[in-house]
């Protein structure tokens, strides 16, 4: 066999290797993108923020007439973007409601706090505190209860 021939040979086994190690990194390449596609937001899909709160409900008990109670609902946004309470409102004006008005992050937490005035009510009492968020569901409600003697 000639000098030419051999590196010929060698060369095109050279060659075979490299071209059969591009194709099989190929579709491991294809993969990795599919991968990170499946992670993205797809076109026409929205972020939302999302409540997560420790209670949604709080009971004061029995109380007397008069008294003026205060209570906190403590939650974080495990949205995928900020959150943002436009208004609460109360089903009763005994009620009065407070909360940060500055978006809140994702992944950080707030609270709203609710204070009842029992002055002139009497028996059961259930109010509803209606929240309109920046949410998927857009509305989200909170209840307290007492039982005024």
């Amino acid at each position: 066999m000639s000098l030419f021939s051999k590196n010929s040979f060698v060369l095109l086994i050279v060659l075979s290797f490299l071209l059969s190690c591009q194709q099989a990194a190929k579709p491991e390449d294809k993969s990795k993108k599919i991968i990170a596609k499946s992670n993205e937001k797809s076109e026409g899909e929205q972020s939302y923020s999302k409540f997560a709160f420790t209670k949604e409900i709080h009971k004061f008990g029995v109380i007397s007439e008069g008294e003026i109670l205060v209570c906190e609902f403590y939650f974080r946004n495990v949205g995928d973007a900020n959150l943002i309470i436009k208004t609460i409102e109360s089903s009763c004006g005994c009620t009065a409601v407070k909360w940060k008005k500055e978006p809140i992050k994702v992944g950080e937490e707030s609270k709203i706090t609710v204070e009842f005035d029992s002055k002139g009510r009497h028996g059961k009492q259930y109010k509803v505190l209606t929240i309109f968020a920046n949410t998927k569901r857009k509305v989200k409600e909170l209840k307290i209860t007492a039982t005024i003697e």
